[in-house]
């Protein structure tokens, strides 16, 4: 597993700076937010089996500020973590996750009336390659991540929305040297959405199959806009995405295409115009 290799690409799809640090007695690897300094964070620990890939989510000891602010994110955010969890179990992962003490699928938004007081997450997926995990160690760690992030000021544009500062725990090196394509609606600026939206459908455009990593290498690394199918002014006012059914990653030219009328064209419309357009040159 080449975990300097893990944590560009999870930076890259997340938009936010991730660093890891592997301890080759134990075989585990941490990833962390950069800049979330310790005591006051959180890591995913990652450990390839034989047979599976584990992760786990730990809060560090005195991240009571962070749990505070987890607390504060509305039930609709809690809704779309389990919406997430679900998009990244299409791929065959697996995920437990408990708010004070009660899975997140189950949660109600009364048993959020007094905060957060415990939030624990793990996940697994079954192996796909003996030899190489870092498919499978990228698609749990990434899940792990979104999850959190989904819950914190991290997940909002830094362009469009305020930073926040909690205790020693400091968000704002989410805007410091990152560059962000501006969508319409806070859902299409999800971070955590994109994320898996990517992980489910690739990052090639599903009209013309375009790649970005393909074309440009690590400079374009995890990048690949995202639309929605269904316009957010039709949702009838803020509700929980689903990834898998409701997001589908573009390349540029064919978003800007899909927005050229209202309602948008379709991915399959796209795809039938640009099968049947006529030739540029007449011989």
């Amino acid at each position: 597993m080449d975990a300097d290799k893990l944590a560009r690409a999870l930076s890259g799809v997340l938009s936010l700076p991730i660093t890891s640090k592997s301890d080759a007695r134990t075989g585990i690897t941490e990833f962390r937010l950069q800049g979330m300094s310790r005591p006051h964070g959180f890591s995913v620990m990652v450990t390839p089996l034989l047979s599976r890939v584990k992760a786990e989510l730990r809060l560090d000891r005195l991240a009571a500020d962070l749990l505070r602010v987890m607390g504060e994110a509305g039930y609709e955010k809690w809704l779309q973590v389990a919406q997430i969890s679900r998009a990244y179990e299409s791929l065959g992962a697996k995920f437990q996750i408990l708010v004070n003490g009660t899975t997140v699928e189950v949660l109600g938004s009364q048993e959020l009336d007094e905060g957060v007081q415990t939030f624990t997450c793990t996940g697994s997926l079954i192996r796909t390659s003996v030899d190489d995990s870092n498919t499978d160690v990228l698609a749990v760690t990434e899940a792990l991540f979104s999850f959190i992030i989904c819950l914190l000021p991290l997940d909002l544009d830094p362009d469009l929305e305020s930073t926040a500062e909690i205790g020693s725990v400091d968000f704002s090196f989410a805007s410091e040297g990152q560059s962000h394509s501006v969508l319409s609606t806070r859902y299409e600026r999800s971070r955590a959405n994109r994320a898996a939206a990517i992980a489910v459908h690739g990052s090639s455009c599903a009209v013309c199959q375009f790649s970005f990593d393909e074309n440009y290498g690590d400079l374009a690394r995890g990048y690949v806009e995202v639309h929605h199918l269904t316009p957010v002014s039709s949702m009838g006012g803020p509700r929980p995405v689903d990834p898998v059914t409701e997001l589908v990653p573009l390349c540029a030219n064919c978003h800007r295409m899909a927005h050229r009328r209202w309602p948008p064209y379709t991915p399959q419309e796209l795809a039938e115009a640009r099968e049947h357009r006529a030739p540029l040159w007449k011989s």
